[in-house]
């Protein structure tokens, strides 16, 4: 029997999202952001085994875009900061829906499709409770469990190691998969195949000179318009 699954994707407000992408004006690093979300929630709500994708985001703007893009909305802000949001969605979402999977997926997971969230589930359905890591190993991109209390509030640089550390199954993907490929820079993004990004992320890419080379970014700006 598949394990049904929720999915929650912590979207920080767009307004200070992807800071480390250098020489995008505010507005060009705003409009990648929702370009990313945009893609992760509707490409993990093509898997058949995810029931609902959830966006967890106390910000009007992340909420109005998600709610677009056909995600739920969990913004209780009891608890602000990435693992207390994080964590109180959880144990409202267990609550509603008991025997149910619960995963946290990053939203800026550009290069990664529905077959590889599939996939990664389906492996994580062997575990009580999982991690996928970054590319530099450090980071966390993906989790999964089974009992709200095994969350530990452990999001952020260094993660995977706490992961670890505290009992999470590593899932063991290559180094190649694209759910290990977050963006953070510009750079992140360029070394991506770009047949795997999403249609609004392509978008926003196809303002970039084929060359490669840093676009101005008053023009980037121009081209790409809002998302």
């Amino acid at each position: 029997m598949t394990t049904p699954w929720i999915a929650l994707v912590p979207v920080k407000p767009f307004a200070r999202a992807k800071s480390r992408c250098a020489g995008l004006t505010p507005n060009a690093r705003r409009s990648l952001a929702e370009a990313m979300m945009t893609d992760v929630v509707r490409r993990l709500r093509g898997v058949p085994a995810v029931h609902s994708v959830v966006v967890v985001t106390m910000d009007p703007e992340v909420t109005g875009l998600a709610l677009a893009s056909g995600a739920a909305v969990s913004s209780s802000g009891r608890f602000p900061g990435l693992n207390g949001e994080a964590g109180e969605a959880l144990r409202m979402i267990a609550g509603a829906a008991p025997g149910t999977g619960l995963t946290l997926v990053m939203g800026d997971l550009a290069g990664a499709g529905t077959a590889d969230y599939a996939a990664a589930l389906a492996l994580a359905a062997r575990h009580r409770r999982a991690v996928i890591g970054d590319a530099d190993g450090t980071g966390t991109t993906l989790l999964t469990l089974r009992d709200v209390a095994d969350f530990r509030p452990f999001l952020g640089p260094g993660s995977l190691r706490r992961f670890h550390a505290a009992g999470y199954h590593d899932l063991g993907v290559g180094p190649a998969s694209p759910l290990r490929r977050d963006v953070d820079t510009v750079d992140h993004l360029l070394s991506l195949p770009p047949h795997t990004l999403g249609p609004a992320t392509r978008q926003w890419l196809a303002a970039f000179p084929s060359d490669g080379r840093r676009p101005d970014p008053s023009t980037h700006e121009r081209r790409v318009g809002a998302l």
